[in-house]
């Protein structure tokens, strides 16, 4: 090593002043080669570690969701069930006019199973409700109070899922009814709107629901793997809780007494 050191001084001597320069020129570019060069090393080195390991997390949470895929598909056929059976409670009809006119048919026939008269119907302008059309009625009606309260509490507790967002009483116009062996009965005036949602825009097109094959091919086993896990059993089926029941004084009628 002292012969090698030595020699090389020797040489150095030896050298004119442009060689020099061109020597020291190779030393500084190759200790800049070996600084930035040996950085950019071991910053690939780290960058090649992190995406092992995130590929790593990829597989083994692809793995999760494989072994999760009956459970899934038990899921989505449940929640399917339940949409069909919400929109099978929708106002019928494919288009809102259709929508419309159903609806008037189920006013006035269960104004007519209450005693109630219909004296005006006024059937407005369709609304987007999100992905949906609502259509709604405004409904003047008159008749005794507990007769107009039966009409309304059908309607809102009805097999229809419909609402009732504004209501108004009124005596005004109100004719008087007289009845025999019974006090006289006043006749009240209701001015109200009922509203709904149209069946077929609710109705999901058929590309927006996964094709069984899909499911299938989800449920299938990865063939990495030589000896998959058993299935876990699918989860109960949610209950769907029924309808509220039709109260039997929703208005508080009971408490009415009628003046002479």
């Amino acid at each position: 090593m002292r012969d090698f050191v030595a020699d090389f001084l020797a040489r150095l001597q030896a050298t004119n002043r442009q060689q020099r320069l061109y020597l020291a020129l190779g030393i500084l570019a190759a200790i800049v080669v070996l600084r930035y060069g040996t950085t950019w090393f071991f910053d690939y080195r780290e960058g090649v570690k992190a995406d092992i390991r995130l590929s790593a997390q990829r597989l083994a949470s692809a793995q999760k969701l494989l072994e999760q895929a009956p459970q899934t598909a038990a899921r989505l056929e449940e929640l399917r069930k339940r949409y069909r059976k919400a929109v099978s409670e929708l106002v019928p009809g494919d288009t809102p006019t259709l929508a419309a006119a159903e609806l008037q048919d189920r006013v006035s026939s269960l104004a007519a199973k209450n005693d109630v008269r219909i004296q005006t119907t006024q059937v407005l302008k369709d609304e987007a409700i999100g992905p949906f059309r609502q259509v709604s009625l405004r409904v003047t009606a008159s008749g005794e109070i507990r007769n107009l309260a039966g009409l309304l509490a059908e309607l809102e507790f009805g097999s229809l899922r419909v609402k009732i967002p504004f209501l108004e009483l009124s005596r005004r116009g109100a004719a008087i009814r007289r009845r025999t062996k019974t006090p006289q009965a006043r006749a009240v005036s209701a001015t109200f709107q009922v509203a709904g949602i149209v069946a077929g825009s609710a109705e999901l097109p058929e590309e927006a629901l996964p094709a069984k094959a899909d499911v299938q091919a989800a449920e299938a086993p990865s063939p990495a793997s030589a000896a998959p896990a058993a299935a876990p059993p699918p989860p109960a089926p949610v209950p769907v809780a029924d309808r509220t029941e039709i109260p039997e004084d929703p208005l508080g009628t009971a408490q009415t007494v009628n003046t002479q």
